[in-house]
């Protein structure tokens, strides 16, 4: 059996990789003796002062186990810190701040004299040292003065009571838009002050996010040296190193990063870096580990995929965050998006949903079947996505037009991006590339050209950079067409639409494209964003409050697993050998014209005050059911259904009744829910309990212009007249279709009106300012309906 003396080889050499000179007794001695016994190594600083204690123990041994006979040592010959080992595992123990813990490695001479030193500099234990340097109430960010906000405090008080609790690992889970990093900026300076740290490692798996995470700390932590590392570059200088996750990986041991060169190692969006190589890298180093990440819980996404589900698992794992009992994770410190809204603290979204026949049902084109996943990568139809782009504009001309909205389209691939920016450019209605012109100071024909790009890794010749400032700086382009370039890790709070052409099976690549909008812009009155989903991934998802229902099977998204769920229960047999792989299929682009699409369903979903978002059809039946429940058990409700008044009390009562934090039956969400914008709470009452109907926006429409038309009408002018009476039929007849109608004067340049002379005709009945004043007063009619 091998025995002590083994283990101490290895020890030997383990000490020399590092730098050790163990041949050197000003350095280390062996068989050190003390009042307890005989240490086995002692290590020493500079000044051949006692660093640590090396207790080895055989190869069998759990070194753990020796913990109270190498404290004694320690204590006796004043050695700060204590290192178990048997040759394969090893622990270091701070004595006074935690308990014995796990290393891969051991020291070099350098980074455990520094750590010796941090120690004695402190003002004494963790809680003290903390307790001396306040949290900061206000802070200076990028030029502005900014309050710390109330969740901030809280994460930054729970990293400090899991700190002091000798807690090593912590997790700290924030909805994009929250401000991860100026909260890990905040903890950084304030441990620097309190001597709890004085190096540190930011990891990014992109560039992209390490050169955002560098800009904030050199404008918040000037007073700290900050290095980039990336594409390879070796550095061993500043105080805070900001790395991508592959050049870190490529610069450990010798002659780069030590195992305790590090006091703190933070780890951006932390759930993709838990795996493969990437896991022995934050595995390497013995320091305090943060992950940062604005996943969701699994309790706010509905899990799709399997692996998804271990993947987050794993990442609880790691950061000592998983409660086995539960089978949950519980992060160190946790806010979500629903608490950002409620809190006003981050936009609140609406989803607007519209399916097209092609989408869900596929097509057979030229003898090959196409499905829902072969869209944008396999085939695509210029009609699907000129169907889905007129959507799009339809809806945005309704919306306020005081500034044109910064919109990113996720597309699934390059030639389906090119098409779409192509198509964006040229379905542009008129009205819109001359008030944007005028709007961004731009010519209409640079809006024209310009209005939708493509950003993706070939853009700009392999150099996507100057694309995406121009997007976030310049008034031009308005919608970016993404694939894979900005749908984590961007930032840019002036976002308002995001148009998701891109299936996902990814709960996780959902949360991060949602929250490309959830941020705040009080320069441009920003408190909410827009989802277009076109391909119904806010249901695939369970996006919260709205019933999960699971999809109709339309053809498996990209990478969609099968069925993660079936957990076998027979035998394990080795699956058949997979069939040779089909011969690569070319991309079929089929023509506009060639290839019709029609929508199938379209929908607004609603959010609430809590961030919830609920079905319209469901908002309506339930509002149906609450009614028919307190026609038989409310007073009010009974009043209303026998025609008498309420008095104000009975209103705040019933109003109350309905506002339940569930629906939240409220006037103003109701006029949403039935597309009733002066609706009353008395109407829909009435409406659910079947006493009225209410109005459609057709009828809505022919009202008001009837009434308008009457107060207009000249009897000198029937030739105006009959011309108002084309208008409001033409009117009419959109809305019945559901047709976008461009209430400018170039309407009358096209059918009916050219059979009455057109706009020339038009402008000689009423005048040129004549016909605009018509026009605008019409489409003020047409909005408040």
């Amino acid at each position: 059996m091998p025995s002590e003396a083994s283990a101490r080889i290895v020890i030997d050499r383990l000490l020399r990789e590092v730098g050790w000179d163990i041949e050197n007794p000003a350095q280390v001695s062996t068989e050190q003796a003390s009042a307890d016994g005989r240490a086995d190594y002692l290590l020493k600083n500079q000044r051949t002062q006692p660093l640590c204690i090396v207790e080895a123990k055989r190869f069998s041994v759990d070194p753990y186990s020796a913990k109270g006979q190498a404290k004694a040592y320690a204590v006796e010959l004043g050695a700060p810190f204590v290192i178990l080992s048997n040759g394969r595992e090893h622990y270091f123990w701070d004595y006074d701040s935690g308990d014995a813990r796990p290393i891969v490695g051991l020291p070099t001479p350098a980074d455990l004299e520094r750590r010796a030193n941090l120690r004695q500099h402190r003002l004494g234990d963790f809680q003290t040292s903390l307790k001396a340097v306040p949290i900061p109430r206000r802070f200076r960010s990028q030029g502005d003065d900014c309050e710390t906000r109330p969740y901030q405090i809280k994460c930054l008080e729970t990293a400090d009571e899991a700190l002091i609790a000798g807690r090593r690992r912590m997790l700290f889970e924030m909805a994009t838009g929250t401000g991860k990093t100026m909260t890990i900026a905040l903890l950084i300076k304030r441990w620097f002050q309190a001597g709890i740290i004085s190096r540190v490692l930011f990891l990014a798996d992109r560039i992209e996010l390490a050169r955002q995470a560098e800009e904030d700390f050199k404008d918040y932590l000037r007073d700290y040296p900050v290095t980039l590392l990336y594409g390879g570059k070796r550095s061993l200088e500043g105080q805070v190193v900001v790395g991508t996750l592959d050049t870190i990986a490529s610069q450990l041991g010798a002659g780069g990063f030590g195992h305790a060169y590090f006091d703190l190692v933070i780890t951006d969006e932390c759930h993709r870096s838990i795996y493969n190589t990437h896991r022995a890298t934050l595995g390497h180093f013995d320091a305090i580990h943060i992950g940062l990440t604005a996943t969701p819980n699994p309790g706010e996404l509905r899990w799709v995929s399997h692996h998804e589900r271990q993947l987050v698992r794993s990442t609880y794992m790691f950061f000592d965050c998983w409660d086995s009992a539960r089978e949950e994770g519980r992060p160190t410190f946790g806010y979500t998006i629903q608490e950002g809204i409620a809190d006003k603290f981050l936009a609140d979204y609406r989803i607007y949903v519209a399916e097209t026949r092609l989408t869900f049902d596929g097509v057979n084109w030229e003898d090959e079947d196409y499905g829902f996943a072969d869209w944008g990568k396999l085939i695509e139809s210029e009609d699907r996505l000129k169907l889905i782009i007129d959507e799009y504009f339809r809806v945005e001309e309704e919306r306020d037009q005081s500034h044109p909205r910064k919109t990113i389209v996720f597309a699934v691939g390059q030639r389906q991006a090119d098409i779409l920016a192509r198509l964006f450019n040229k379905l542009l209605p008129d009205a819109a590339c001359l008030r944007i012109a005028q709007q961004t100071n731009r010519s209409p024909g640079e809006v024209r050209e310009r209005f939708a790009q493509t950003i993706t890794c070939y853009s700009n010749n392999n150099n996507p950079k100057p694309v995406i400032d121009a997007f976030k700086f310049d008034p031009l382009p308005i919608i970016a067409v993404s694939v894979d370039m900005l749908d984590t890790g961007y930032n840019h709070k002036e976002v308002e639409n995001l148009v998701m052409l891109r299936p996902t099976s990814s709960a996780l690549k959902y949360a991060q494209m949602r929250g490309r909008g959830s941020r705040l812009c009080p320069r441009i009155g920003k408190t909410s964003f827009l989802i277009y989903d076109f391909v119904n991934n806010h249901a695939r998802f369970n996006d919260p409050g709205q019933q999960y229902h699971r999809p109709r099977p339309v053809g498996r998204r990209p990478d969609e697993p099968g069925d993660d769920d079936d957990d076998g229960g027979g035998d394990i047999v080795d699956p058949p050998p997979p069939p040779p792989p089909p011969p690569p299929r070319e991309f079929t682009t089929i023509k506009e014209g060639e290839l019709t699409d029609e929508f199938r369903r379209r929908e607004m979903i609603i959010v609430g005050p809590e961030g919830l978002a609920i079905d319209r059809r469901e908002y309506q039946d339930h509002f149906r059911e609450r009614i028919a429940i307190l026609q038989r058990t409310h007073p009010a409700v009974e009043k209303v259904l026998s025609g008498q008044p309420l008095s104000d009390e009975e209103w705040d009562d019933l109003r109350h009744t309905l506002n339940s934090p569930q629906f939240y039956f409220d006037e103003t969400a109701l006029r949403k829910a039935f597309d009733q914008p002066t609706g009353s709470l008395t109407d829909f009452i009435r409406a659910a309990l079947g006493l009225i109907k209410l109005p459609t926006r057709e009828e809505r429409v022919e009202r008001a212009f009837n009434a308008w038309l009457a107060e207009h009408s000249n009897a000198d002018k029937p030739e105006q007249g009959r011309l108002l009476e084309l208008l409001r039929n033409v009117v009419l007849s959109a809305l019945t279709e559901n047709r976008f109608l461009d209430l400018t004067p170039t309407l009358f340049t096209r059918p009916p009106f050219t059979f009455l002379g057109g706009r020339v005709r038009a402008e000689s009945l009423f005048g040129r300012e004549g016909l605009q004043t018509v026009l605008t007063e019409l489409d003020a009619i047409v909005k408040a309906a």
